[in-house]
């Protein structure tokens, strides 16, 4: 068995404006070929969604940056796997250092997030790392080996 390479990127709180995203999007799009040395992930903001999707029309995977651990109700902002679904979008990040550290995720969250991900048969790229003081420390194992296991929590590997 050869692994084939996954290249995947998160654009952030980038670009600017829709007309940015069509032009990153269509840059992209014309780089990937049927030689490129592996599969291709990007994950945007939701407002790009359905126009890069459209874009790139398959020659990438196009997910969500985050989902909300929640199906509906009052959690303004929100944004529920059906919801991605219905977009025709399949995959998402979880447990992005940004928002482990800005939006103080938890690892509970986390692992919330994945399991709901994984419930509605999605796709899942869980991030993980240390900060630069746990690297200082050289804590890096520690501190991976814990997120996995907190995050991947209740998750068994035929799951994945």
């Amino acid at each position: 068995y050869e692994r084939k390479a996954f290249i995947t990127g998160n654009w952030k709180l980038n670009p600017k404006t829709k007309q940015d995203a069509i032009d990153l999007a269509t840059g992209i799009a014309e780089s990937i070929d049927d030689q490129s040395p592996g599969d291709v992930a990007l994950f945007v903001p939701f407002p790009f969604l359905d126009t890069v999707q459209s874009i790139l029309a398959g020659k990438a995977i196009v997910g969500a940056e985050m989902i909300t651990p929640e199906m509906g109700g009052a959690f303004t902002g929100g944004v529920s796997p059906t919801m991605l679904k219905s977009m025709g979008i399949e995959w998402s990040l979880a447990g992005h250092s940004e928002r482990r550290t800005l939006n103080k995720e938890s690892d509970e969250y986390i692992n919330a997030q994945c399991q709901l991900l994984v419930e509605n048969d999605m796709n899942v790229v869980l991030c993980i790392g240390e900060t630069l003081e746990e690297f200082e420390k050289d804590l890096v194992d520690a501190v991976c080996e814990l997120q996995l296991k907190k995050n991947l929590a209740g998750i068994s590997a035929d799951d994945m």
